[in-house]
């Protein structure tokens, strides 16, 4: 084993992973903590780099696309656009740039037989818009999910669980529609939403939540943004707290998507920065999927389908932008 991990206990498939021993790194920080009490470090292998989409398997894409009746697809992303949507403050805006035009041939532009196009040019943050988030996003005490180190996150990218090894994240989803079961649209900023809140949810709906399941929760905090903009919006947002995150990770769901923008509550329960994107991503290898559109799918209270997304193969990448589909 390479001196950029640590070595986890229990990799055989069906062993959930416990304490992690420390390897050298090849400098001199203090050796890393032991692997988390709960969670899926050593499940699937030592070398393991793809997480709760392990729990997807043929078998249960299969049985997804058995939901397929009607060929209605939802698109659950936001535009790609510079203006009119959501952008974290610290991260810039979407800019598209057209490198061919109309305008190059009004000026004078030919070409053979006469042939003409267009092109253009996009730059986002992969975390910019609609996304999924790499297990190689978030980390603490010098640990990845798995036990891979932090050193193995450098200024050329993830060199262990970059978004390129997701690959696709396809199966069963569930939308629980929170705002319908609360009759409250949206939920206050700062809702801890529990994991009683998202059972009473399904119980209503009359959809369970499974293994390998893609559970989408409707906040309707988009809402905000559009009545009263940016800065209310990411002032704070409803999300899943620690309590729902537990619950799901040992449910042993594969990602969790919501339509606020960061899936957890801000502020967070104990004021301590992102602890539920630190105990799905590092701890249970659950991919996180924010600033989605949920709105239609709620509408016509479509609670359980095929869900698709495929992330841009960003070798190294921390996350990448998607849009999401719900088949029914």
């Amino acid at each position: 084993m390479s001196d950029e991990r640590s070595s986890a206990a229990g990799e055989g498939p069906d062993t959930r992973g416990g304490a992690v021993a420390a390897s050298a790194r090849g400098h001199d920080d203090s050796a890393p903590s032991a692997g988390p009490a709960q969670g899926n470090w050593g499940r699937w292998g030592r070398e393991d780099e793809r997480g709760a989409a392990n729990f997807i398997s043929p078998e249960a894409i299969a049985a997804a696309a058995s939901l397929v009746r009607e060929g209605r697809v939802y698109s659950l992303s936001l535009p790609v656009q510079q203006r009119g949507v959501p952008v974290f403050p610290r991260r810039s805006p979407c800019l598209h740039f057209m490198t061919l035009d109309g305008g190059d041939y009004a000026a004078g532009l030919k070409r053979k037989a006469g042939y003409q196009s267009s092109d253009d040019h996009i730059s986002l943050p992969t975390h910019g818009t609609t996304h999924i988030d790499s297990l190689a996003h978030v980390w603490y005490d010098d640990q990845l999910y798995n036990g891979y180190l932090g050193s193995v996150v450098r200024s050329t990218g993830a060199q262990k669980l970059g978004i390129d090894k997701l690959r696709q994240l396809v199966g069963r989803g569930v939308l629980l529609d929170l705002c319908a079961w609360k009759g409250q649209c949206p939920l206050p900023g700062g809702y801890v939403i529990t994991a009683a809140d998202l059972q009473g949810c399904a119980a209503a709906q009359g959809v369970s939540v499974s293994r390998g399941d893609i559970v989408l929760v409707r906040t309707g905090w988009q809402q905000v943004f559009r009545e009263q903009g940016s800065d209310a919006f990411f002032e704070s947002e409803p999300g899943i707290g620690l309590d729902a995150a537990r619950w799901l990770g040992e449910l042993g769901i594969a990602g969790i998507g919501c339509d606020n923008y960061g899936v957890e509550v801000v502020p967070t329960e104990h004021r301590d920065p992102a602890p539920v994107h630190r105990m799905l991503i590092r701890d249970y290898g659950v991919y996180l999927i924010e600033l989605m559109v949920l709105d239609a799918l709620a509408a016509d209270r479509r609670y359980e389908f095929m869900f698709v997304a495929a992330p841009l193969l960003i070798t190294g990448g921390t996350g990448s932008p998607i849009n999401p589909l719900a088949i029914v």
